[in-house]
Parts: C-alpha cells; structure tokens; sequence
C-alpha cells in the first residue's frame, strides 16, 4: 500500500509537469486502483440513470413536480458538488429517509416526484461518498452503505410499482397504461361494466392505446440497472449481495 502511494505520487507529479493530464479527473483515474476505477463508473452509471429517471417519471406523471426547481435538480444529479434541500411543512429535509418518507406518504404530496428522485440522488451520495471527490482505493467506499443502497433501489422498485394514497390511487404512474387506469376509475362506480363500455374508454376510443398493449417497464427496467450497477460495485469490494424476495420487499423498511 506504501509502494501504491508513493508510486501514486510520482506519476502524479510527473503528469502534472508534464502536461499529459489536462484535468484532474483524468489524473484521478490514471492513479486510481482498477477497483476504484470501476466503481466510480459504477457512481457516474447510478447518476446518468437517474437524470434519466426523473425525465421519464415527470413526463408521465406531469403534474407531480415543480418546473421551478427542475433545472436546479438537474445540476445537483449531474454535478454532485452541492446541495438542493426541500422543505416539507416548514422543514428543511436533510437525510435521504425523510425525502423517502414523504415520496411515499399516503397523503396528498405537491410535487411528490422530486421527493423521490432527490432521495435516490441522496442515497446514492451517501453510499458513494460524494464529499470525498477523488477516491483511489476501493477501500475507501464503504461496504454498509453501498448494501443499504442495494436493498433500498429494491423496495423503491417495489413500491412504486404497488403503492396507492389513502384514495387508493397509485403513488406514481409507471407501468400503468392510461386505459388501465380510466377502466379502474370507472369500476369503482360501476363493477359491472359492458365489453363495449370497456371499448369506449377514452385512449382506446380515440386509438391512443389498445387493449393488446403491453404494460410498461421501462420505469423497472432503469431501477434495476441502478441495482446492478450497485451490485458491480459490492463484488468490486468482495461482496456477493442479496436480492430481497417479494415477500421482504412488502415488509421490509427503508435503511
């Protein structure tokens, strides 16, 4: 380890001097050890991911996020150099739980969507360590956090899928098609509907979806390459992660 750094430091001077390092990041990953290297692919992965997350969960559910705040998320993703904390009934919320427990309250939430993506953003940088910019062993992430996060994406994945408000509406729209959810709303008044009441729901009347369409699982399919790329990093430190059952997942709280 001796040898490591101070190796680690001559390369670092001479490339400095030299100018074959243009940025610090280049320099970081020339000197960091191939598990570190890998994950911190893995944090830039988690990262892309959610940026795109947060486009898709917006334009599917567009009333459930604030257009104010929108940019200033995008950067705080993106960047990783600072903060962006909400505020929930006069509350500044600091810890990823919080976040994680008003994006999944039962109650009426305005704009529950940022809620959700700011605590897997959260999550992430607590795993991953974000104050610490340039990391250049794997021993310096820690295993307990990158589990956590491994179970957490696993509940949200989960409950996203399932979770509805004290009205019985789902919490998020994801794999739902719209048909689905008018045909639900139309059951609660009337259990008995016709085939040709079912045909004139509004998307399938107006041929914007049709009964034969396939649900959608674009939502779980980023969710779990968000896991993957969590779980890339726990065997890069020697661990072989445990995925929940489903049976877990629906009793199992957030870390």
């Amino acid at each position: 380890m001796i040898k490591f750094f101070k190796y680690s430091f001559i390369l670092s001077a001479f490339l400095i001097f030299s100018g074959c390092a243009s940025t610090q990041e280049e320099l970081t990953s020339i000197i960091q050890s191939n598990a570190a290297t890998l994950i911190t692919k893995d944090q830039k992965r988690l990262q892309e991911l959610l940026v795109k997350f947060k486009k898709k969960l917006d334009i599917r559910n567009p009333s459930a996020y604030s257009k104010n705040d929108e940019r200033r998320i995008y950067t705080l993703i993106k960047n990783t150099d600072a903060n962006f904390l909400l505020k929930y009934k006069g509350k500044i919320l600091e810890d990823y739980k919080e976040y994680l427990q008003i994006a999944f309250s039962k109650d009426k939430i305005e704009n529950r969507n940022d809620y959700l993506v700011l605590a897997i953003y959260y999550m992430i940088s607590n795993a991953f360590d974000f104050k610490v910019a340039h990391k250049l062993t794997a021993m310096q992430f820690e295993k307990e956090k990158l589990n956590k996060l491994y179970r957490n994406l696993q509940i949200i994945r989960w409950k996203i899928k399932v979770d509805r408000d004290i009205n019985g509406e789902y919490l998020f729209l994801t794999w739902q098609n719209n048909w689905q959810i008018e045909l639900e709303h139309r059951l609660k008044k009337n259990s008995n509907l016709s085939y040709e009441e079912i045909k004139h729901l509004w998307h399938i009347e107006n041929s914007k979806e049709t009964l034969l369409d396939h649900s959608n699982f674009s939502f779980e399919v980023m969710l779990t390459q968000m896991i993957d790329s969590v779980e890339n990093s726990l065997k890069a430190l020697g661990e072989e992660p445990k995925d929940l059952s489903i049976s877990a997942l629906k009793i199992f709280i957030f870390l």
